[in-house]
């Protein structure tokens, strides 16, 4: 269950004082958006991103959630994210691809992991193949560059590689996947121009499992699910606001305590910059969130008379008031009853007021950027 205002009202409740607020992760949630992505993709298999320690919110419960609704295979950015999730799942059967491909010199823990490799360049396929002829590798996936323009083989190259994985007995393709640029828009030409290149290059495998769908991906259409999704934003909660054919639920909440309550008078400014000037006496309160806590300062207010985004306390909005700095946030209490401005009194940041779309479109930014940035000075809380 995400956070109840109504029952829990002060950072006593969560023992907040070694920390400067808490984000509750609803794993009940997390664990329904993948079995519901799963039902709305069913001719196709559902993976999960779990990249940055599962997307920020703790890759260890993350993933044996998803275990546990039925997710068998995993995609990370690094190596290193890898090793921790093979150590943390054991003795579960899982995959796990590397997105980023194949390093220098990090073959030998690939071996050792039974990692696969997304192989975006030539050079790191002759790495992977010219290894060891003797032993048996993990399958790879191939990365193809069909308008992205980031990591991915040419599809000019795929004739050549097919020419070499032919030629090795040790050597097997599990996946071909490829990235939508656009996807986010479902009217942008571009996501059909990708999908027919992907498509038609890649018959070149044709018992190959094939991917182009990531979260935004899922509502282009049921053409782009093919053979496997890798939604990552969506099992989290973001694109809550988007997705029509399904309900994605908040996984999170994020509340910080009041730490200070001051009045000041009219004409006073506040914050770096002195950006805001009150127009009349004010109670302001001062939060224990700032912009080292993932908290971007794109929210401040933006101009001397000008509120910033609005935060919520018992559902009655709050908006931020001067510049967010590193570990403090100022927010105007003048509509907020006398009984809840006080010393300890949680403020909503994300809850059921404000989803984590909602704040990022306040911010002029994307929910990855700011469900990735939320930091680890906040106590995490889990519930099923």
């Amino acid at each position: 269950m995400v956070y109840d205002s109504s029952k829990k009202n002060s950072n006593e409740y969560y023992n907040l004082e070694k920390h400067g607020g808490v984000l509750s992760v609803d794993l009940g949630a997390l664990y329904k958006n993948y079995k519901d992505i799963s039902s709305f993709a069913s001719n196709s298999i559902t993976s999960a991103t779990v990249k940055d320690n599962g997307y920020g919110l703790g890759i260890e419960k993350v993933t044996k959630t998803l275990y546990s609704a039925g997710c068998r295979i995993f995609f990370v950015s690094h190596l290193s994210e890898a090793i921790v999730l093979n150590d943390l799942m054991r003795p579960r059967k899982i995959i796990i691809y590397i997105l980023n491909g194949l390093p220098r010199n990090s073959i030998d823990d690939y071996i050792k992991g039974e990692f696969r490799p997304v192989i975006g360049s030539l050079e790191e396929l002759d790495d992977w193949v010219n290894y060891n002829d003797e032993i048996s590798m993990p399958p790879i996936a191939l990365n193809i560059e069909t308008g992205f323009t980031r990591l991915g083989l040419d599809p000019k190259d795929l004739n050549k590689v097919a020419s070499i994985i032919r030629d090795k007995k040790n050597i097997s393709i599990s996946l071909i996947m490829s990235h939508l640029a656009c996807a986010e828009n479902t009217n942008s030409n571009m996501n059909i121009e990708q999908l027919n290149v992907f498509k038609k290059t890649t018959e070149i495998f044709p018992n190959v499992t094939r991917s182009i769908c990531n979260s935004a991906g899922l509502f282009c259409g049921k053409s782009y699910h093919l053979d496997l999704v890798r939604p990552g934003i969506s099992l989290y909660g973001g694109y809550e606001d988007i997705f029509k054919d399904i309900t994605i639920r908040p996984v999170i909440s994020l509340y910080s305590p009041i730490i200070q309550i001051k009045e000041v008078s009219k004409g006073t400014k506040i914050g770096y910059g002195a950006t805001y000037e009150f127009k009349k006496k004010t109670l302001v309160g001062l939060i224990s969130i700032g912009y080292a806590d993932g908290f971007i300062r794109s929210l401040s207010s933006n101009g001397i008379d000008k509120y910033g985004a609005s935060l919520y306390i018992k559902g009655i909005k709050t908006p931020i008031v001067g510049r967010i700095s590193m570990d403090i946030t100022a927010v105007d209490l003048t509509n907020i009853p006398d009984e809840n401005c006080k010393r300890g009194e949680l403020v909503e940041i994300l809850g059921p007021n404000q989803n984590i779309d909602q704040l990022s479109k306040n911010a002029g930014t994307i929910s990855y950027e700011i469900l990735s940035r939320l930091g680890s000075r906040f106590k995490r809380v889990y519930s099923d």
